[in-house]
């Protein structure tokens, strides 16, 4: 009860605090997940990063029994049946972890005995701290006792690393955003569902309402200018390009243009093209190059094409 008349207003302070540095552009779908609850405050995992659904490595059988003596411990009996889902070298820790019915946790080592010696070259090396087919005739070095000590967190971390979510994952959760300049064209189409990148929409359509001047896309604009607008466009937010401050430095939106279509990995003709596109300036009528040149576009991939 104490605890949670200290420790309520510390979070609310802190909520609000949070919730005035990044204003609205946090919603609560990436907090809850963030936070592992739901939106009536009930904490949960996630099933892919469940422990219990970790693919098993090996199975072993109990030849020794141990009681756990820690929350993160399983107690074994002879006879039971493991499945082991993480391996640590011997000379690292004599700590392994797995799944006994529905319990997921460490257990040492020399109580159980593999069932199936025929694992993968990977995990025998670690498992076994030998090469396979090599007799170890001078045995696994001696743990120290840092190592013999700090065993299963070395586990533990071994497997936090191994279990990181993937990119793709952490884009689903809006934890992890794609940047907009430095991105290939087909990939962020993708990932936005957008025919045409916002940032060459917004500009065009600004240029052609208010940037029809001499030396649009010639002369440079204010590079701080250019930064912010930058910026907006990487956050996925679409900035009001009639500020007064954009107004008055038309040449920082075409300069904008030209950063993005810059930094593309692929260029717009892409280099699988450039052969091709360099052809097309031969020796040749004007309307050779023309039809030369209209045949080359035709095979631009589709995001390039549009």
């Amino acid at each position: 009860m104490l605890f949670t008349q200290i420790f309520t207003p510390l979070l609310s302070e802190y909520l609000n605090r949070l919730s005035m540095i990044v204003d609205n552009k946090l919603n609560c779908g990436p907090v809850l997940s963030w936070m592992e609850i739901d939106n009536h405050g009930n904490r949960f995992l996630l099933k892919e990063e469940a422990s219990l659904n970790v693919p098993a490595i090996a199975a072993a059988h109990v030849i020794k029994r141990y009681t756990a003596q820690a929350n993160d411990e399983i107690s074994i009996e002879v006879g039971d049946i493991l499945s082991v889902i993480d391996m640590p070298p011997k000379e690292d820790t004599t700590w392994w972890r797995g799944k006994h019915g529905f319990q997921v946790g460490f257990f040492p080592s020399e109580c159980v005995e593999l069932i199936n010696e025929k694992l993968p070259q990977t995990v025998k090396v670690d498992a076994l701290g030998s090469k396979p087919g090599v007799t170890n005739t001078t045995g696994p070095s001696s743990p120290t006792s840092v190592s013999k000590k700090h065993g299963k967190l070395m586990g533990f971390l071994r497997t936090f690393m191994k279990s990181r979510p993937t990119k793709q994952k952490l884009k689903q959760r809006g934890i992890l955003k794609e940047r907009v300049f430095g991105c290939d064209l087909g990939e962020h189409l993708l990932n936005s569902g957008q025919d045409v990148p916002q940032v060459l929409k917004s500009c065009s359509e600004f240029i052609e309402k208010h940037g029809v001047v001499d030396g649009i896309y010639r002369h440079s604009g204010v590079s701080s200018n250019i930064q912010k607008l930058r910026h907006e466009f990487d956050s996925e937010n679409v900035p009001d390009l009639t500020k007064d401050v954009y107004m008055q430095d038309i040449h920082c939106i075409g300069s904008l243009c030209k950063l993005y279509f810059r930094e593309l990995p692929n260029p717009l003709l892409t280099y699988q093209l450039y052969e091709k596109f360099a052809e097309c300036m031969g020796e040749m009528t004007e309307e050779e190059r023309m039809v030369k040149v209209h045949d080359v576009i035709q095979q631009l991939p589709p995001p390039h094409y549009r």
